[in-house]
């Protein structure tokens, strides 16, 4: 598998991490503990180092899981931990907030969760109201108390990275939504990483599973699925979506890749993305996603963004309630 160093971290990454938002029951309906952990051994098995999760995923549960599956692992192979802050604990409460206290209680309780000593990246979860200095300065002390070894954030728009640098406090890394249906970031958030020497994560590279494609044309989610609610998981949007997947599969199958490995490997051409995020609930999938980061040509790029643009433009056109 590609590694990739992330920033200035000095970390040395897969090209593919291990999101764990759904194996802590979040977002995604319930999930089994004991398949979870067999696909973060599956994952690590198969050249994946590095997981990230949050106290928000299950409120608490998945930074569990992750601290009960690292005490599987021997030293040599434990995959390194990236972790969040700025939402609090209560998945059924999230909290928007990153006060002095509330960043230093939140850092004891994930690592005490987790059973390290130190975590390899801390990240704010989301932009909050508190002054970005403020904010800041408490990640720099957890970085001089070694409760930390590097600080990133998630979700900035370039003016709140531009805040945050301003701080002198280091950012090392953007944690970004990033996919072929979804590519805003590329034009103004990477290239300033790119310039400042940040690392760039992407997160549903696969579109929330929408890429792997996998699903029928009758796919529905649960209620406590969090897609139930959204605008492009169901009705005509939905079905525009998914004749875009027919074309993106049959163009991957010509070249014998996967639809996922065609999709990642895409993203992973863009200057400035050190590596994507992408969630597994079982050991199948923990063994398939070191598969993605394959190398695609140019040729191959430029057959995708097509397909999308027709599909982004078609969606112009398609309102959230119109039937098929």
């Amino acid at each position: 598998m590609r590694r990739r160093v992330l920033g200035t971290t000095g970390f040395e990454i897969s090209t593919i991490g291990l999101g764990s938002w759904a194996i802590g029951g979040a977002m995604w309906g319930g999930q089994d503990d004991a398949a979870s952990l067999e696909a973060i051994a599956a994952a690590v098995d198969h050249g994946v180092n590095w997981i990230d999760t949050a106290p928000i995923y299950g409120s608490g549960h998945s930074e569990v899981i992750v601290g009960r599956a690292l005490k599987t692992l021997p030293a040599s192979r434990r995959p390194l931990v990236f972790t969040k802050f700025g939402l609090g604990q209560d998945s059924d409460h999230p909290t928007r907030s990153a006060s002095r206290a509330e960043v230093l209680a939140e850092c004891d309780a994930s690592l005490q969760r987790l059973g390290v000593d130190r975590i390899d990246l801390y990240q704010l979860h989301w932009p909050v109201d508190q002054p970005v200095e403020e904010t800041a300065r408490a990640c720099a002390d957890l970085l001089a108390a070694g409760k930390i070894r590097t600080i990133g954030v998630s979700n900035f728009s370039v003016a709140q990275l531009e805040a945050w640098r301003a701080t002198g406090v280091p950012l090392h890394t953007l944690q970004s939504p990033f996919s072929v249906l979804r590519p805003a970031v590329a034009s103004e958030q990477l290239p300033w990483c790119a310039t400042h020497d940040v690392g760039v994560i992407a997160y549903s590279p696969l579109l929330r599973g929408m890429l792997f494609g996998t699903w029928g044309r009758d796919k529905t989610f649960p209620s406590d699925d969090t897609r139930s609610a959204h605008k492009d998981y169901s009705g005509a949007r939905f079905q525009r979506h998914l004749d875009a997947l027919d074309e993106l599969k049959a163009l991957a199958a010509s070249w014998g890749l996967s639809c996922p490995q065609l999709c990642v490997g895409v993203l992973l051409r863009t200057p400035g993305l050190t590596g994507c995020i992408v969630g597994a609930r079982n050991v199948r999938q923990g063994s398939v996603i070191a598969s993605l980061g394959v190398d695609v040509t140019q040729e191959q790029a430029d057959q995708v963004w097509a397909i999308v643009g027709r599909l982004q433009t078609d969606l112009e056109t398609i309102s959230p309630a119109s039937p098929r």
